[in-house]
């Protein structure tokens, strides 16, 4: 096991308060973050603001908030601050059963080269309060992807995934909003970096709401198939510099 792993945990929020809180607290019970980072764009609310500045009272949590930048900006300036060998980039909305992360965290320690990301699809339970016909398109969409990218993985859409910090750096990131996401997935894939995945299940959210529209949806499906017609030399930083 390699003894110079550290982990930067990053907590993106837009209008969470108490569940920001909660995931906050849930995280720090495992005792596992070298530091926390908690991302802000321009979409955040007031509450969600006040909520971080308290949380960050604390010596081992900071924040970025940056008025004047969209979501994905935000998780993107959180790649280059950080200072963890690793980092996972966590939502505030308790949207994800947060009982898997100590076997993400046991799998990225033991494979700190490759990405431990989680899979609703692993598990029988994994759609929780999903409608029938919602959970019937992410299906499809899945077994598409896995199709056209000849891999193994079960969830590709979802980013909750622990991975080395050299690798978000060294890829070229083009989106701002909700549309970077699945950057964050279909680069370092198609790049060749190896991925484990972890069960984990869907949870009903108390608080917050999907921010994504309709075009949004459309520009991450956009990206998703641009990534794979994109050449591999083009998606690392040094082949433009």
């Amino acid at each position: 096991m390699n003894s110079d792993y550290s982990l930067s945990i990053v907590i993106c929020a837009i209008d969470e308060t108490f569940s920001l809180e909660r995931t906050f607290e849930k995280l720090n019970s495992f005792h596992a973050a070298d530091e926390y980072l908690f991302v802000l764009s321009k979409d955040c609310t007031s509450g969600c603001l006040e909520t971080t500045k308290k949380i960050c009272e604390r010596e081992d949590c900071r924040y970025i908030f940056q008025p004047d930048k969209g979501f994905g900006d935000a998780i993107r300036a959180s790649f280059d601050e950080v200072k963890g060998t690793h980092m996972v980039v966590w939502s505030a909305d308790e949207a994800t059963d947060i009982s898997s992360f100590p076997e993400m965290l046991r799998l990225s320690k033991e494979n700190p080269e490759k990405i431990i990301k989680i899979s609703r699809w692993m598990r029988k339970d994994g759609f929780e309060g999903y409608g029938r016909v919602k959970k019937i398109v992410n299906f499809i969409s899945q077994r598409a992807f896995a199709l056209l990218y000849r891999s193994s993985l079960t969830e590709f859409t979802n980013p909750t995934q622990i991975a080395p910090v050299k690798v978000y750096r060294m890829i070229n990131w083009e989106r701002k909003g909700f549309e970077f996401l699945p950057e964050m997935v279909f680069k370092p894939l198609k790049l060749g970096v190896k991925f484990i995945e972890v069960p984990t299940k869907n949870v009903a959210r108390e608080e917050g709401h999907s921010h994504v529209r309709f075009k949004g949806w459309l520009m991450y499906y956009y990206m998703i198939f641009k990534i794979f017609f994109t050449k591999k030399q083009d998606l690392v930083k040094e082949a433009r510099e």
